[in-house]
């Protein structure tokens, strides 16, 4: 049984920041070529990535360097969103800058596409990684890429090293911390693999994956260092396993957060009413028990641990760049791939759900052309960032341009500033007729996340000075309806679908149906439709 954890801390101000009833109204693919500033002055790039890492749930609370860093330093995005709540869909948005219907990655499996065939053969070769190395950027990766990247390698395999990176640290498969293999090559030398143990001192993967970075951080140093106009920009990817499950600390953190308890919002353990409300399968979410409480907030605790490491890493590259003069030029993005759940709608831990605590990030932008010490409230996506990179990339390069087509919308151009809804779409996985095996609808025991074929939606998301609401249609043979008053109903317990009028049904349908069809510009246009409270009466 978990120890209690408990450490009282300053409340941070990131936390603060954040807040339910927060607007956005604002937030087009870059143009591929710009010619105004020489290759020397474009900036390094820093995407910092984490894996499950929530907002509303506190996920930053316990992050002081962050904070100092990155936030008190830049323009931290109190609207981020990813458009699918689940790993490696979200990972191939990010690269891609593409809505998961026109990559397609549509769940963590092969078959799913996620490191198959498909996007082998043609996803993976229009990335903000190929752009980056086509434009003349030094580019490397380390961490975690894709679920299912280089499964083969353990039935005899060869390593593979996605287009566009000329460094490569990639983990193979999905989140550890120990007992994991890398995928390694420099330069364009042959992969190498190499199997790692359970040593915490040689094996923990975050820490091998801060040792990597400072390793390319320094060599791109040492290599410009007294040659400034032989200077080449360099883009890394940092992507931590944290803090995904088993939400494993570091050592020396280990029960620091002893007695600490997970959040009791007014969605945790949600009420049998509020459940039924709801899609198929939330509705077979048992009562969450003593145990499972406890079983969660060892969780919740475990999460905020392993998450001081990451903490750490920050400080150490900030510091770095400063002290070799690069920080001023270098843009550094720290966001995660999807939210995460602690027992909000009787989830005891997971995301896959088309709601607030799923889809919400944490998402800082520090660097060149960004306002320190900010908050802004304008939408901001996991498909903008490809585009955005390709922004930063091109930026005064005078040859041809590999064009991404992507769906999401530069946040460096002041120009992007027209979003009002978007697009949440997933696929769920199961066996058939529900997902958890012979025993449905219900297993023996409790229930409290899994996953199912029928948990497949899509919603539109739509956030401005006058609207906040999530509709959300179900690929299920119920055709299951949700819809959401956020402005109300901040924590999404009563479903008011059916207290709409035709009208507006017909209206939300309508703009859901050419977002799930859209491409290009078309995923985030200026919406020029009437307010459907107006426009319904």
């Amino acid at each position: 049984r978990p120890r209690p954890r408990c450490r009282q801390t300053q409340k941070r101000m990131i936390r603060w920041r954040w807040t339910w009833i927060a607007l956005a109204w604002t937030c087009a693919s870059t143009a591929s070529v710009v010619h105004v500033l020489g290759a020397d002055e474009r900036p390094n790039i820093l995407l910092l990535l984490t894996d499950d890492q929530d907002l509303i749930l506190g996920g930053t609370d316990q992050m002081p360097n962050l904070q100092k860093y990155l936030a008190d330093e830049g323009t931290f995005f109190s609207n981020a969103f990813v458009h699918t709540p689940i790993c490696c869909p979200s990972r191939a948005s990010i690269l891609t800058g593409k809505y998961i219907h026109n990559i397609p990655v549509v769940n963590n499996s092969l078959s799913g596409n996620c490191y198959g065939d498909e996007w082998i053969g043609a996803a993976e070769h229009q990335t903000f990684a190929t752009v980056a190395a086509q434009s003349g950027y030094l580019t490397s990766y380390a961490g975690k890429y894709l679920n299912r990247y280089g499964k083969g390698i353990h039935k005899g395999g060869a390593a593979q090293i996605p287009p566009g990176w000329g460094r490569w640290f990639g983990l193979v498969g999905n989140s550890r911390y120990y007992n994991y293999t890398i995928v390694r090559s420099d330069h364009g030398a042959p992969p190498t693999t190499i199997r790692h143990g359970d040593d915490p001192t040689a094996d923990y993967l975050p820490d091998l994956l801060i040792n990597r970075t400072m390793e390319v951080l320094r060599s791109h140093h040492s290599s410009t260092a007294g040659h400034p106009h032989t200077r080449r920009p360099f883009l890394h990817v940092l992507a931590w396993p944290t803090p995904h499950g088993p939400f494993t600390p570091a050592p020396q953190y280990a029960d620091v957060f002893a007695g600490q308890t997970a959040h009791r919002t007014p969605n945790f353990n949600a009420p049998w009413t509020a459940n039924q409300q709801k899609h198929w399968l939330v509705r077979q979410m048992a009562e969450i028990d003593g145990a499972t409480e406890e079983l969660i907030d060892g969780c919740y605790r475990s999460r905020l641990e392993a998450l001081l490491s990451v903490d750490d890493h920050v400080q150490t590259i900030v510091e770095y760049l400063a002290s070799v003069g690069t920080l001023e030029n270098t843009v550094i993005v720290y966001t995660s791939d999807n939210g995460f759940q602690l027992g909000q709608h009787r989830i005891k831990g997971d995301k896959r759900q088309p709601y607030e605590h799923d889809i919400r990030v944490p998402f800082i932008v520090r660097g060149p052309g960004f306002a320190k010490g900010v908050t802004t409230d304008e939408i901001v996506l996991n498909v903008d960032l490809a585009p955005s990179i390709v922004e930063l990339v091109t930026k005064g390069y005078q040859g041809e341009i590999q064009d991404i087509a992507a769906d999401g919308a530069s946040f460096v151009s002041p120009t992007a500033k027209q979003r009002k809804e978007f697009l949440v779409s997933y696929h769920g996985e199961g066996i058939s007729p529900c997902g958890w095996g012979k025993g449905c609808p219900r297993q023996p025991g409790p229930v409290h996340g899994a996953d199912a074929w029928n948990n497949t939606y899509h919603c539109l998301r739509t956030l401005s000075r006058s609207e906040n609401s999530m509709y959300c249609e179900f690929d299920d043979d119920e055709d299951f309806v949700e819809y959401y008053d956020l402005m109300t109903d901040p924590w999404q317990l009563r479903n008011a679908h059916r207290q709409l009028g035709p009208c507006r049904k017909d209206h939300y349908a309508r703009r859901l149906a050419g977002l799930r069809t859209c491409k290009g510009a078309s995923c985030h246009r200026e919406v020029t439709l009437d307010d459907p409270v107006v426009l319904c009466q």
